[in-house]
């Protein structure tokens, strides 16, 4: 009888950031000593490129040694615990390596948790769950019928766009849905747009669910607490799974409800590094792939959310609840009007009462300007911080900023320089005006076009004036007045620092950039004040309508017989701030999906009807990297207008630098392209000719 003499061959995908034109499969030897336990999907030690590393099984055959071309390394180790990726894990991680064209290694690495030895030394710190009149509020949702009817909807739907403006309330509902619907060893993940959220929520859960069944997935955990947790999951004790975007990764077991918090959040899109992925669209193929239900919640969801809901869902009659859930079969799909559509997708949750809205005050600096004040504080501003203060209560100032470049603004009128073409605000780059939007060039203004005034100077509003200017109005008095913004907070320690300090009223005022933008949950927060919102308004990109009015929406959203909220603004009649305090949201949302459907002078439109990848290259110098920039430009342009079956359907606009030109020395310049076309195989050698020291940013959050 012959002996089977076969050797026993693992293909391997290392855990390891492998550049994208290398292979991503490895094939090793299996040792006889580990033919017994190797299978599928297990995580082995490998050697690899001199050192030993982690790897994951993808496949395991048996071939005859003459038929091995090459000799191969052995795997050299099991790890003390079987460990290993699910079917489902690698289903995910194959398309996110398809979707957002990035090596498959690269993936397997963000999924493949720091193997921990020993238990954590501390536990995951969170904050009590409070809210602002929490009880009365939370008592109000639990009699609201409208959430049985979201409850209901919930039972017939896999998909549901939720909209609503419900402030710490809305995870009562979430509560309520989870236990619901999630039975006995099932499953259900919350994802939150960033860590800080989980610190200021997760408390809640832990209450009422018990610690046991809870795990938390987030960044900002050490490599032992995360393992723990991540252990949690894998051996089905944990229920519920509480993270940000990197928990969609999660090795679940039996995975059945999604809910996504502010699903409309930029920071469910990783943008700074690799792999560069949307968490919300990674957890909508998380659901197709579990066939779980997925809550898409929001105060004012994506564009994109909006229009596929408006186009593909019904929503449910109710008088305060929004309701939008995608049908599972098409033929299910009832006959609307987009009127219809719109109307019945925007009634709210809470309806606001008149003492809300007279929370809200609109300041114009230019008739405080007229008055005589020329501080950067209004009057109003000014009386509302000395009344906060009195009261013992706390208020935060933000002050958008444009990236590290400047505007152009007359001090005479407050004219500010924008594009003709598109509107979009100016900046100052080098020797000229620069319109990132459409790439318009002229020359630096000396003269006021408006009221021919010589006071035009290039100048940003900076956290650190406003800081001085508020010491100086409580000078001499026990205030305490901190800033928070990128040169304070140079690392998160420091940023969670002033967060815990904020939070347990060791600060008064809080001074900041985006960063003090925070669902605070604090019932002793009684004033925010935003300072020049227009800066945010006018960047020079298509989603900055979008994101100004999600921003709008979530300021407004807070106002209430206890907290108020004023805006300086040297643009009152901004036709947004008219749409957000009216609730007027379907005229946004129609407005900018026509704007967007619209056919643009080279052709194609933007998403949701189109799909944009950015690619970024950054160099010392800032000649070369705009060469670099040209080259690339002039090879993909030539590859579409001569390809018959890519010219309609891709579009590369010219090469541009980037909003924040240079950046830890390296200067930046962009390419944008846009494409309608859906097919991989055709989007892919288009993006082989990008050379590996470029970055390719699919679906960005931003062109600039």
């Amino acid at each position: 009888m012959e002996t089977d003499n076969k050797k026993l061959i693992a293909e391997i995908v290392p855990v390891a950031k492998l550049p994208r034109d290398v292979a991503q499969v490895f094939s090793y030897a299996v040792p006889d000593k580990f033919e017994k336990k190797i299978k599928t999907r297990m995580i082995v030690e490998i050697p690899f490129r001199k050192k030993n590393i982690l790897g994951v099984v993808l496949s395991v055959k048996k071939e005859r040694p003459e038929n091995i071309q090459f000799r191969l390394k052995e795997i050299s180790g099991l790890p003390e615990k079987d460990l290993g990726l699910s079917n489902q894990q690698i289903q995910l991680a194959e398309f996110v390596s398809a979707y957002y064209y990035i090596p498959l290694s690269l993936v397997i690495k963000t999924i493949v948790p720091h193997i921990a030895k020993n238990k954590p030394r501390k536990e995951i710190e969170l904050r009590a769950f409070s809210s602002q009149s929490s009880e009365e509020r939370l008592r109000r949702s639990e009699k609201n019928t409208e959430a049985n009817k979201l409850l209901k909807e919930i039972e017939k739907k896999n998909k549901i766009l939720f909209i609503h403006n419900l402030q710490s309330e809305r995870h009562n509902l979430y509560y309520k849905i989870i236990k619901k619907e999630i039975k006995k060893n099932e499953q259900a993940l919350i994802l939150f747009p960033e860590s800080f959220d989980i610190y200021n929520f997760a408390k809640f859960y832990l209450d009422k669910f018990g610690k046991d069944k809870i795990a938390i997935l987030t960044s900002e955990l050490t490599k032992n607490q995360y393992f723990e947790q991540w252990g949690k999951i894998e051996d089905s004790s944990a229920r519920i799974i509480i993270g940000t975007r990197q928990a969609v990764f999660a090795p679940f077991k039996n995975l059945k409800l999604i809910i996504t918090d502010d699903e409309h959040n930029s920071s469910y899109k990783q943008w700074d590094m690799n792999p560069r992925y949307n968490g919300i669209t990674v957890a909508e193929k998380l659901a197709e792939i579990w066939n779980a239900k997925i809550i898409l919640s929001s105060p004012a969801p994506s564009v994109r959310n909006y229009y596929e809901v408006k186009n593909k869902v019904y929503a449910c009659h109710c008088e305060e609840l929004s309701v939008c859930s995608q049908t599972e079969s098409d033929e299910a799909i009832p006959e609307l009007s987009s009127s219809r559509v719109v109307s019945e997708l925007l009634r709210r949750s809470t309806p606001r009462n008149d003492s809300d809205y007279e929370n809200i005050n609109l300041i114009d600096t230019n008739t405080e300007r007229q008055k005589g004040n020329y501080s950067v504080l209004s009057e109003s501003l000014q009386e509302n911080l000395l009344g906060s203060i009195y009261k013992r209560k706390q208020a935060i100032i933000f002050i958008p900023r444009l990236g590290n470049n400047t505007i152009t603004q007359c001090k005479d009128c407050n004219w500010i320089a924008e594009c003709v073409n598109c509107n979009a605000t100016l900046v100052s780059y080098a020797n000229y005006l620069y319109c990132a939007k459409c790439q318009e060039k002229i020359d630096i203004i000396k003269k006021c076009p408006k009221c021919q005034g010589h006071r035009v100077n290039s100048f940003g509003y900076g956290s650190e004036k406003i800081e001085r200017e508020i010491k100086q109005l409580f000078e001499n008095k026990n205030i305490k007045i901190s800033r928070l913004d990128s040169n304070i907070a140079e690392n998160k320690s420091k940023q969670l620092k002033i967060y815990k300090d904020f939070i347990n009223k060791k600060i008064d005022i809080l001074v900041g950039t985006q960063m003090v933008l925070r669902n605070w949950n604090l019932e002793n927060l009684a004033l925010t004040a935003i300072l020049f919102p227009e800066i945010v308004f006018n960047q020079p990109d298509f989603r900055s309508k979008e994101r100004s009015f999600q921003f709008l929406m979530s300021v407004y959203n807070k106002a209430n017989r206890d907290h108020k909220i004023i805006i300086q603004t040297h643009k009152p009649d901004i036709d947004l701030f008219k749409i957000t305090k009216n609730d007027n949201i379907h005229k946004f949302y129609s407005d900018e999906i026509k704007n967007r459907s619209a056919i643009s002078k080279t052709g194609i439109g933007y998403p949701p009807f189109t799909q944009l990848i950015k690619l970024i290259y950054k160099d010392y110098n800032p000649k070369d990297c705009q060469t670099e920039a040209e080259r690339l430009f002039q090879i993909l342009d030539n590859r579409i207008t001569n390809d018959k079956n890519l010219k309609n359907k891709f579009e590369i606009i010219k090469p541009f630098p980037a909003l924040n030109y240079k950046e830890f020395n390296k200067y930046r310049w962009h390419i944008i392209i846009k494409t309608v076309c859906e097919d991989i195989k055709l989007r892919d050698p288009l993006l082989s000719c990008v050379k590996k020291d470029w970055i390719i940013d699919v679906d960005p959050d931003s062109v600039l």
